[in-house]
């Protein structure tokens, strides 16, 4: 490896066999390898297809695991995404040259705040319209919010769909119109999740991953959820 004294021209990427990158603000030149052991066996093919579906699901979920998650994971010193991993590693199942999700059972959010439970729900269209039972008791308070996030993994859209105080029992909203992000005739699931939050940092937007590099400070902000329920699976 060559570390590349500075000049008025600046180049990353690959020339030939050798690649070039910028570390810390030096950069550095490498020889590709001349070859590398890929054997691609059953098991090795079988862990990149995990780890690249776990990879993939806590970047479709982010928003909602900076929510949820963010706390716990960095006082346990790891990312989001990690901690995502460690949390639902047998929600994953590979089987058949494929990895299955059991979308129900993943755990988005951890906190200890008590979580609302799903009453019933109605659709129309696009539209959805649920109940939940507010469950107040113990550390449950009537103007703690409910956000409710949908999820659609065909198109790979998180979105939050909406906020209702605990009390109110009740949320309406529309699903969005995803239909150009798939095939024609395709149809599209979303996965309907809810998360509790104090009020006093519920107001408080999420990030998106390139606003999260540049503003560490989400790290800081003492959310105090419940853990993520599960509300349905919604075919449109």
């Amino acid at each position: 490896m060559a570390k590349v004294k500075p000049s008025i021209i600046e180049y990353t990427g690959t020339v030939g066999r050798v690649i070039h990158y910028t570390r810390f603000g030096k950069t550095y030149s490498r020889q590709l390898p001349a070859e590398y052991n890929d054997r691609k066996s059953e098991a090795q093919l079988r862990q990149r297809a995990l780890f690249t579906a776990r990879q993939h699901a806590s970047s479709l979920f982010g928003t909602i695991l900076q929510r949820g998650l963010t706390k716990e994971a960095h006082a346990l010193g790891l990312t989001e995404a990690n901690y995502f991993s460690r949390l639902n590693k047998d929600d994953f199942v590979y089987s058949d040259g494929q990895v299955h999700i059991n979308y129900p059972a993943l755990l988005l959010a951890r906190g200890p705040l008590p979580a609302v439970c799903a009453n019933g729900i109605h659709t129309d269209g696009l539209h959805v319209d649920l109940t939940f039972l507010p469950n107040l008791h113990d550390k449950a308070r009537p103007d703690d919010i409910v956000h409710i996030y949908a999820v659609s993994p065909d198109a790979d859209v998180c979105m939050l769909m909406a906020s209702v105080e605990r009390q109110s029992a009740r949320a309406a909203f529309d699903l969005p119109d995803v239909s150009d992000e798939v095939a024609t005739g395709q149809p599209i699931t979303f996965h309907l999740y809810a998360i509790v939050e104090a009020a006093n940092t519920a107001h408080i937007p999420t990030l998106s991953a390139d606003e999260k590099k540049a503003n560490r400070q989400h790290r800081n902000i003492n959310r105090r959820v419940s853990p993520s329920l599960f509300l349905a699976t919604v075919a449109v």
